[in-house]
C-alpha cells in the first residue's frame, strides 16, 4: 500500500527529531535482558517510527530529551518505556494503537459502558495503556468514583449551558465527554457489526 503524503510527512518528523539524534545510543535490551539484536532493534525503530508519528514536533523533541534522561548506559530504553512516556505526553488516537480498541471492546469495555465508566475506562486505558487494570481491583474502584465526580460535573455543565451561563472549562468538558462517548459508542457498534458478520 502506498504511504500517503501525511503519513510519510510525519514519519520524516519522528526521523529528523528523535530516531537521527538518537542514532548514537546504543542497542537496548530485550524482554528477557539479553541485547537486542540488530534486526530486532530495527524492527523496534521501524514500530516506533510508524506509531510516535502521532505527536507533534513538540512533544516529540520533549520525548528525545526524555530518552536520553532513560537511557542507562547510554542504551535506548525499552519499546514499552518510550510508548508509556509518549503516552503521558499525548494519548496515542484509537486507530493508531490498538490496545486502546481492544479495551474498550472487550467485556471489560462493554460492562464499563453498561455501568456508567466507560469515559473513564477510555481516559485510563488512552493515558497509560498496557498492562490492562484488573478487573474489580483498586483501578476499577477509582474509576468509578472518578465517574460519578464526572457525572455530577457533566449535569451541572449541562445545565449552565442550557442557562447560557457556562464557563469555557465547563463547556470543553461537555465537548470532551460527548466526543470520547461518541468515539466508545462507534467502536462498540463496529464490534457488534463484526460479531453479527462471523
Amino acid at each position: 500500500m502506498a504511504m500517503t503524503g501525511t503519513k510519510a510527512e510525519a514519519e520524516a518528523r519522528v526521523d529528523a527529531l528523535l530516531l537521527e539524534p538518537l542514532a548514537g545510543l546504543k542497542r537496548g535490551k530485550d524482554g528477557e535482558g539479553r541485547r537486542m539484536s540488530q534486526d530486532a532493534h530495527a524492527k523496534m525503530l521501524v514500530r516506533l517510527r510508524s506509531w510516535l508519528a502521532y505527536l507533534d514536533d513538540e512533544q516529540l523533541a520533549g520525548l528525545r530529551d526524555h530518552i536520553v534522561a532513560l537511557s542507562v548506559k547510554d542504551e535506548w530504553p525499552t519499546e514499552a518505556q518510550i510508548r508509556r512516556t509518549a503516552m503521558i505526553q499525548k494519548p496515542a488516537p484509537p486507530e493508531t494503537y490498538p490496545y486502546v480498541r481492544s479495551m474498550m471492546t472487550s467485556r471489560l469495555g462493554f460492562r464499563a459502558m453498561a455501568e456508567g465508566w466507560a469515559f473513564e475506562m477510555y481516559q485510563e486505558v488512552k493515558r497509560h495503556g498496557p498492562p490492562p487494570f484488573v478487573e474489580g481491583g483498586w483501578k476499577e474502584k477509582q474509576l468509578r468514583e472518578e465517574a460519578a465526580d464526572n457525572q455530577r460535573r457533566l449535569r451541572i455543565a449541562e445545565e449552565n449551558i442550557a442557562a447560557g451561563i457556562a464557563t469555557d472549562d465547563q463547556k470543553a468538558f461537555h465537548a470532551h465527554w460527548q466526543r470520547d462517548m461518541a468515539e466508545i459508542r462507534a467502536m462498540h457498534d463496529e464490534k457488534r457489526k463484526e460479531g453479527q458478520a462471523a
